[in-house]
């Protein structure tokens, strides 16, 4: 069952990436961008009470190594490279990025890297928080409840088959040229955290 899920969110991943940038020019994806990179800002300086959090040029790096990568600063800097033979390459990406609906695309393809970087830094930011929770109840659960608990293969079963199926998940949402609001991100990490620790307990049962 949990397979056929994760292939049909695959599926609706790849429909997303073929989707969105024909619904949205590349300046909407930017402008995005440019508002989770701020937003991201104001509140790790709220939260982490540091002066400065600098994440301006996250956007120019993602920027960048994303070209590296598609071909759009094709022409590497090597000397001896043959210029004629690189340049019918070079002609190909500068049409290819050109296009309206390909620019969109490398658009979404930056604002989906910069939330999955914005992301990792706030699960690093929020971890200690995080796991400290899921030990505490983890070890009242093994104190408390261990002798007297009813054994769950079935949720052990959901647990383990969540974390690819709510990474599709995020990886999809990350793609949408929508603000996401942040109590979608929370739902995320709980959920995640949970199946880990769902893990964690039982592996001892049914792993």
């Amino acid at each position: 069952m949990f397979a056929r899920i994760f292939i049909i969110l695959f599926i609706l991943l790849l429909g997303s990436i073929i989707w969105w940038p024909g619904l949205a020019d590349h300046t909407s994806f930017n402008r995005h961008a440019e508002i989770q990179i701020d937003d991201t800002s104001q509140k790790l300086e709220s939260f982490l009470s540091l002066a400065d959090v600098e994440l301006s040029s996250l956007r120019d790096s993602v920027s960048s190594a994303l070209s590296k990568v598609t071909g759009g600063a094709y022409l590497p800097e090597a000397a001896n490279l043959d210029a004629e033979h690189e340049a019918p390459m070079e002609s190909f990406f500068n049409r290819l990025w050109s296009s309206p609906y390909f620019m969109a695309l490398k658009a979404m393809l930056e604002l989906s890297m910069i939330r999955a970087v914005l992301a990792l830094i706030w699960f690093a930011a929020l971890c200690p928080i995080l796991l400290t929770v899921v030990f505490d109840a983890w070890v009242v659960r093994r104190l408390k409840y261990e002798s007297f608990a009813s054994h769950h293969p079935t949720l052990y079963q959901t647990a383990l088959s969540a974390p690819p199926v709510l990474l599709t998940c995020a990886f999809t949402v990350m793609l949408i040229p929508f603000a996401i609001p942040v109590w979608v991100s929370m739902v995320f990490y709980a959920a995640f955290l949970l199946s880990i620790h769902v893990i964690v307990s039982n592996f001892h049962r049914f792993g």
